[in-house]
């Protein structure tokens, strides 16, 4: 399972499951065929977001451009505070709503106050009992998650203020197929949102979409602005210009074809590292994120071709990657075992991690497999 890092002694008892994953050509949705407990997913988790200084300066600009008007913003899945941090600068009433215990304390120890729980009815319910009701509510890097976003939406409509809005965040569909980011589908996710799916789900709840974004984090991102109806703007242009931009592009057609250029990219990978390796060139991967589990096991990529993978979240290092068991070790041990090459799996954080490193790497990026300096 992504973002499970499992210690040596757990090897055996790590859990596997198929990722198959299946497309509506109606609304434009992609989801995946396995579910997995969300208890057993996210109780314990290992991601903090952080410590990417990319996300830091996106979550920390959302505030200022979207919610500098806000009264009180509840974030759910906030995981470390990412995204209340500004809003505690800004003055802004703001709680988090998490449900790894683990994560969950990183925050509330640092100052953002945080509900330790999965955003449900009793949860809604005890927000709006002890804090009141806000006037937006974020869920951003979490929707895809969900088992029942139905019932995610009527808890939401709940809580919120008639006038209010709820802001949602997600990697796009359609950019995935795109950049062929296929590396992005894993276990911890099950759907894979559109424009065009964000519309029929939210006005099966009497909400609907006053805004569209595309933006650039998590390799290309979809921020939808959903308000209920009556209240609040007319949804923009750019609502109805991505659908018409969907309906050509989201294509069955197209996905058998990303089928194809996923297998020929990832064989494509193996052999470039392996390339490396004959010519006695050591190689380690940087950052390990969900999609590592996605790209080595799909891959058949193990500790034999990528000897180690360096990543900055304290709660990963000295664990392994999911299924081929490469160890993550902190930024330090590049000083006592330099590689020669760097697998960048974290790859839109390229400048971020030069900036961190001393010395010159020969990069590599993932998919396509290419070489920078």
């Amino acid at each position: 399972m992504a973002n499970k890092y499992p210690k040596r002694g757990a090897f055996k008892s790590e859990e596997f499951f198929r990722v198959k994953v299946f497309f509506c050509p109606n609304c434009k949705n992609i989801q995946l065929g396995t579910l997995v407990s969300r208890d057993t997913m996210f109780k314990d988790y290992y991601y903090l977001s952080s410590v990417n200084r990319g996300l830091v300066r996106h979550y920390a600009a959302f505030a200022r451009k979207k919610l500098n008007n806000a009264h009180f913003v509840v974030d759910v899945g906030s995981n470390d505070g990412i995204s209340l941090k500004p809003l505690k600068e800004m003055g802004i009433k703001s709680l988090g709503v998490e449900p790894s215990i683990n994560v969950s304390k990183v925050a509330n120890d640092a100052g953002y106050e945080t509900l330790t729980a999965f955003f449900d009815t009793k949860s809604a319910a005890k927000i709006q009992k002890e804090y009141g009701r806000p006037d937006v509510i974020t869920g951003l890097s979490m929707f895809s998650h969900l088992q029942d976003p139905h019932k995610f939406i009527e808890d939401v409509k709940s809580l919120l203020t008639d006038d209010g809005r709820f802001i949602v965040e997600v990697e796009y569909n359609f950019t995935i197929l795109k950049k062929m980011t296929f590396e992005r589908f894993y276990l911890d996710r099950i759907f894979y949102f559109s424009v065009t799916s964000f519309e029929k789900l939210f006005r099966q709840h009497g909400m609907y979409l006053s805004d569209v974004e595309i933006t650039d984090v998590h390799g290309g991102s979809l921020r939808v602005t959903a308000q209920k109806k009556g209240f609040g703007t007319k949804p923009t242009a750019r609502v109805k210009r991505l659908i018409a931009q969907e309906a050509r592009n989201l294509t069955p057609q197209k996905m058998r074809k990303f089928s194809k250029d996923a297998q020929a990219q990832i064989i494509a990978l193996k052999k470039k590292i392996e390339s490396y390796k004959k010519k006695g060139l050591k190689v380690a991967g940087y950052g390990s994120p969900a999609r590592v589990a996605t790209l080595t096991n799909f891959g058949g990529i193990g500790p034999e071709l990528i000897d180690f993978i360096v990543d900055d979240s304290p709660l990963k290092q000295n664990r392994f990657t999911p299924g081929m068991h490469m160890p993550i070790v902190p930024n330090e041990h590049l000083k006592k075992d330099r590689p020669d090459v760097l697998v960048v799996f974290a790859y839109e954080y390229l400048d971020d991690i030069r900036k961190k490193l001393s010395g010159k790497y020969r990069y590599l990026l993932p998919i396509p497999p290419r070489e920078v300096r």
